[in-house]
């Protein structure tokens, strides 16, 4: 891990938190993820690999409508993603054919990842284009901040067009479902509190 890095993930967490500060019912999370920017990074286990979905990247940041946010993820994709990764209830069963091709995520905060948190767990979500992510759930809150259009759906709400920076909150068990476009969807995502079980299609 080079110097670079650690000057740039305090950057990271603070460009992330400064959304979260848009969201006035969220400071407490606010609270839990900044002083992770004090964290030394250490050598993440071998848990990724090369997906398919790592092609779409570029496509999905295209135009950086967060000004440098994207590029500081860029950034985290470089110096701390080990490999793209997949949830493996979904690998097990996918949720349609042609899923597996079209998702995947990195990590970068985590029990196993470059920066460890027992309790919370950061990093990138990509879609590929016209992909659905149907309705899933889990005991974890969790926070996405899109960096591109899509389509989000909360249990209990319909579908709703979401643009790059808005704050979209699932509270634990909540059912919710996430849709690309016509281009790839790149989505950073927080989660904190039941963070050991993983997503299951509702």
């Amino acid at each position: 891990m080079g110097d670079d890095l650690a000057t740039d993930w305090p950057a990271l967490l603070a460009a992330i938190v400064g959304r979260l500060a848009t969201h006035p019912d969220l400071a407490d999370f606010s609270d839990e993820l900044g002083p992770c920017s004090g964290l030394t990074p250490i050598a993440a286990a071998a848990t990724g690999v090369n997906l398919p979905v790592g092609r779409y990247w570029s496509a999905a940041i295209g135009g950086d409508p967060l000004g440098d946010l994207a590029a500081r993820v860029t950034f985290a994709l470089e110096q701390l993603g080990h490999g793209w990764r997949q949830n493996p209830n979904y690998r097990r069963q996918p949720p349609h054919p042609d899923f597996l091709e079209n998702y995947g995520y990195q990590e970068w905060l985590g029990p196993d990842a470059a920066y460890r948190a027992a309790h919370l767990r950061c990093g990138v979500l990509v879609l590929g284009p016209r992909t659905l992510y149907p309705a899933h759930h889990h005991p974890a809150e969790e926070v996405y901040l899109p960096l591109g259009p899509g389509r989000w759906c909360r249990e209990g709400e319909g579908w709703r067009d979401r643009m790059a920076g808005e704050v979209i909150h699932h509270p634990p068990e909540c059912g919710h479902a996430t849709e690309s476009g016509d281009k790839p969807l790149a989505a950073i995502y927080l989660w904190r509190g039941a963070i050991a079980k993983a997503a299951e299609i509702a």
